[in-house]
Order: structure tokens, then C-alpha cells, then sequence
């Protein structure tokens, strides 16, 4: 699903220039589970930026499905988004005058549905989530582990190829960050699914199917669990 070749993102800082990503060789393949681990400023979030068409290569190139991302026009590249990534932030970033119902079939919009078909899609997927009961509550009347689960339910709404992860479980406690690892693991176990997880946890590494490590920008391994891996045996 993924290629990257000698994938390079650099920043100017002043006089100095940064390698925030620095020559990345990788591949991921469709329905993998893949964490991506290291410290801040390792390069992990322009990683996934990269990935997600959010930012461009300086140079090398990142293929998705065979598409060159940096040779994509802007109009491309937004439709690109639009349809194939789904996206989980750690700060949510729900609509805060929508319900959770609301939020999720905000996730929709790209796909052409009838109201009634997109809000019974939404309600099947908060059952998924487990937030079946909560669906008219805003996300003020939400817990932070309650959020997450409806960004989680509105990220899968269009039915993306690939769900793109920053620091989901940043801002939750460990007990509630494991049950988010756990979902997103078990969603993409189900559906078949990619998954690219951005992380600190170093608990995240039970969830996917493999760990990758960065360090100034720079790829270090890649660490693979057993073959016959179940998200529901890393509790």
C-alpha cells in the first residue's frame, strides 16, 4: 500500500536546516497495523503527515497505491484525503456544537447518502464504539475516553483505506489509552484495515503487528510481533 524511498522532509530553522524526516525506506502493506515509536522531535508526526498527503517530500518519494503524493496536484491530493485516510488526533477535534451523532456523520461527507442511511451508519458505528446510549450528547458531555471513541467512530465513517493515528491516547490515562489501542486494533483486525499508529506509549507496541522506531528522522528497525498476532491477546 505504501512505498517510501529515500523519503525526506527538511525544515529551515534559521541558518541551520532540519532533516525532520531523513531518507526513510519503508514499506507497508495493506491491512498491516504499524506503530511508529521514538522520542519528540524523532520525526514521527511528519512521518505521518507525509503519509496522510498533509505535507510533501524535499525529495525521495512516498507512494500510496502507486500514487506519487508529491506529484499530486493540491485539488488531488485533497480528494486523495478525503476518501482514502481517516485521521485520529489527540486532541479529538470534534465540532463542539454537535452531538456525537452529529460528529460522526460529519465524517461522511465525502460519500453520497441519503440522511436516513448516513445517521443509521453513524449509529451502528457509535454501537461499535460502545457509545450507542450516547449519541445525543455533545462532546462537552463526554469524557475524554468518550471522545476519543467518537473521533475513532467518525475517522472509520467514510470507510477509509488507512486510518492514520497522532498521540490518540495522549490525552487519557493509561487504563483508558489501552481500551482506545485496543479498538483501533480490533477495527482494523475486522476490517482489514491500515493502520499507522504515532505513539509514546510503549505499550502501543502489543497492539500492532509491527514496531518501528525513529530517531532524528532517521529509521532504526523494525521490530515484528509473532505471525499469528490477535489484538485480543495483548490485554
Amino acid at each position: 500500500m505504501y512505498e517510501l524511498r529515500e523519503a525526506t522532509r527538511l525544515y529551515r530553522q534559521g541558518p541551520s536546516v532540519i532533516a525532520a524526516v531523513d531518507h526513510v525506506d519503508l514499506s507497508i502493506h495493506q491491512g498491516e497495523f504499524v506503530a511508529v515509536t521514538g522520542p519528540s522531535g524523532s520525526g514521527k508526526s511528519t512521518l505521518l503527515s507525509l503519509l496522510g498527503g498533509l505535507d510533501r517530500t524535499s525529495s525521495g518519494q512516498v507512494l500510496f497505491d502507486a500514487l506519487d503524493l508529491a506529484r499530486l496536484s493540491d485539488r488531488e491530493l485533497t480528494d486523495l484525503r478525503r476518501h482514502a485516510f481517516g485521521f485520529i488526533f489527540q486532541q479529538f477535534n470534534l465540532i463542539p456544537t454537535l452531538t456525537a451523532l452529529e460528529n460522526v456523520e460529519a465524517g461522511m461527507a465525502p460519500i453520497r447518502m441519503k440522511s436516513r442511511s448516513r445517521r443509521d451508519a453513524a449509529r451502528q458505528l457509535l454501537d461499535e464504539v460502545g457509545l450507542g446510549s450516547r449519541t445525543r450528547h455533545l462532546p462537552s458531555q463526554l469524557s475524554g475516553g468518550e471522545q476519543q471513541r467518537v473521533a475513532i467512530a467518525r475517522a472509520l465513517a467514510k470507510n477509509p483505506s488507512v486510518l492514520l493515528a497522532d498521540e490518540p491516547t495522549g490525552n487519557l490515562d493509561s487504563r483508558i489509552g489501552a481500551e482506545i489501542l485496543e479498538l483501533i486494533a480490533l477495527f482494523s483486525e475486522r476490517r482489514g484495515q491500515t493502520v499507522v499508529l504515532v505513539t509514546h506509549d510503549r505499550e502501543a507496541s502489543r497492539y500492532a503487528r509491527r514496531t518501528i522506531r525513529l530517531r532524528d528522522g532517521r529509521l532504526l528497525d523494525r521490530a515484528r510481533v509473532a505471525p499469528d498476532f490477535s489484538p485480543a491477546l495483548a490485554l
